[in-house]
């Protein structure tokens, strides 16, 4: 029964509900994570930007395992994270992967 509604759900992935909901993710994440930040560094260039990313800390070759720390850098300027290469990677991912199932 539940495999039944997960199937219907699912079902056609090229209903216009479903296409519009991809392209509203993509477009919404791309305009606030790419794209607001470069048109902010362009009209006021002095403006810091912060991101953060995940640092491998401690760890000594195999007798302790290193922990991830949440490491904030400040850049002023067109800043470009690993948030950005990452959402760049998923959105490609979304379009292209589904061509390439079939």
């Amino acid at each position: 029964m539940e495999q039944k509604r997960q199937k219907a759900a699912r079902g056609n992935p090229n209903a216009p509900g479903f296409q519009w909901t991809r392209r509203i993710i993509a477009l919404s994440s791309v305009g606030a994570i790419i794209v607001a930040p470069i048109l902010a560094a362009i009209f006021m260039p002095g403006l810091p930007i912060s991101y953060g990313f995940a640092e491998a800390v401690g760890g000594f070759m195999f007798f302790t395992s290193a922990t991830d720390a949440l490491v904030w850098t400040t850049g002023t300027g067109i800043v470009i994270g690993p948030v950005h290469t990452h959402l760049v990677y998923a959105i490609a991912g979304m379009y292209f992967g589904s061509s390439v199932v079939k």
